[in-house]
């Protein structure tokens, strides 16, 4: 029977470690024997087959790339070394809006929508006006307003003219009592009208801005806060009341997280431990615990933790599905890699270590857990070198190389 004798796959790269030398192009064979050469092994025929000798139980081939295949597939080779470790309490999630950013936004008077020129995801300011409102209410406020402040500026003139008259022993003190009376009562009469405006939804600024023969019915939705607009519940001429939201908005520039954390585990955690966060995509984030809440749930006997991260990219999703892994434990030396450079083999747990002669699959022992990387206990010393990435990839074709020599 004829056994392929080196299959050449188009994959990896690496530059050796110890002697500097490039590693050629990928290919599986029998690791060495002593000092066993393969100097008489005959050359390969033109259909890639020659004859081989068997390679070694368990994890025998070694894989050898270059630089080129490396980048290509996304792998990289990284140096084993300590570094602070601490363990972590994983625990499912999913992100939620940042209430105390969140805002929805209801007309505070009755009246016919004239016009609205913002839409939903839109970026808006704090003020930003999202809609106007026209209002026989809001025009009946407005002009009390506008009278009191015509009698206020009336009664300020006339005060003034009777505190120079009686200063010059012109008038009688009475007529100087009685007019500051009178400006007094239409300061108090225009203040209340004011705040009845401003009961309404109006800012100060606009109710100032007012003016007799201008739009008094016409109303401005502002933007309570500054965010996204979520969802929009009107139409040109529609009659609103004051009790349908008619937007919602929301700052999603950071999100939170519930976690139901078991009653065993709770005493561990507390506000401003670091939280790392991930998907399934691979995307992370670092965040912090925020609350603890001092209640446990009824039904499901564990303790709410709320937790916070940042979102000023706008990368993360109110909805999503996330790991969150809080740090429990108390940071130590400890020699770890990433998740991504362990694949399970043969139902090990297994990484690929730079060799003199290629990159070779070697068992480890795992130790804790933090956030994406694993701390290993034996299989892997300080200063080795192993390769991380798209570690997947040099899975499947160490297994695709095991086959053909089978045949």
């Amino acid at each position: 029977m004829k056994i392929a004798l080196k299959k050449i796959l188009p994959l990896l790269i690496a530059t050796s470690a110890g002697a500097g030398a490039t590693w050629g192009l990928m290919e599986y064979g029998p690791a060495s024997h002593g000092h066993e050469s393969h100097a008489e092994s005959p050359a390969p025929a033109a259909d890639d087959h020659a004859e081989e000798g068997h390679a070694e139980e368990g994890h025998a081939g070694a894989i050898k790339l270059t630089a080129e295949q490396l980048a290509a597939n996304g792998l990289r080779i990284e140096t084993a070394a300590l570094g602070n470790f601490a363990s972590g309490l994983s625990l499912p999630g999913q992100l939620v809006l940042n209430t105390d950013r969140e805002a929805r936004v209801l007309s505070p008077i009755t009246g016919m929508v004239r016009s609205t020129s913002v839409q939903i995801g839109a970026q808006v300011k704090a003020g930003t006006v999202l809609a106007v409102i026209e209002s026989t209410q809001l025009s009946d406020v407005a002009a009390r307003y506008l009278a009191a402040r015509e009698r206020q500026a009336l009664a300020q003139s006339s005060f003034v003219r009777e505190e120079s008259l009686w200063q010059k022993k012109i008038s009688a003190e009475q007529d100087y009592l009685t007019a500051r009376r009178e400006l007094n009562d239409a300061r108090i009469e225009t203040q209340s009208a004011l705040q009845s405006l401003l009961a309404l939804g109006m800012s100060e600024h606009d109710a100032k801005a007012l003016k007799p023969g201008g739009r008094l019915a016409s109303y401005a939705l502002r933007a309570p806060i500054s965010g996204t607009v979520l969802s929009k519940d009107l139409t040109i001429g529609e009659t609103v009341t004051s009790d349908k939201p008619l937007f919602r908005l929301a700052d999603l520039s950071t999100l939170w997280i519930d976690l139901a954390v078991p009653v065993s585990d709770l005493v561990k955690v507390r506000a401003g431990q670091t939280v790392m966060v991930s998907d399934k995509a691979g995307m992370s984030a670092e965040g912090r615990v925020i609350f603890v809440q001092p209640e446990l749930d009824e039904a499901s006997r564990s303790g709410s933790v709320r937790v916070q991260i940042a979102n000023s990219q706008g990368l993360w999703r109110s909805g999503q599905f996330v790991q969150a892994q809080i740090q429990v434990g108390v940071a130590s030396q400890a020699l770890s890699i990433p998740l991504s450079a362990i694949q399970t083999i043969e139902n090990e747990p297994t990484i690929f270590v730079a060799e003199q002669d290629g990159l070779k699959p070697r068992t480890v022992v795992l130790g804790r857990r933090s956030g994406d990387r694993q701390e290993i206990i034996s299989g892997l010393k300080r200063g080795e070198r192993y390769v991380t990435g798209n570690v997947f990839v040099l899975k499947a074709d160490l297994k695709k190389g095991e086959a053909e020599h089978e045949d």
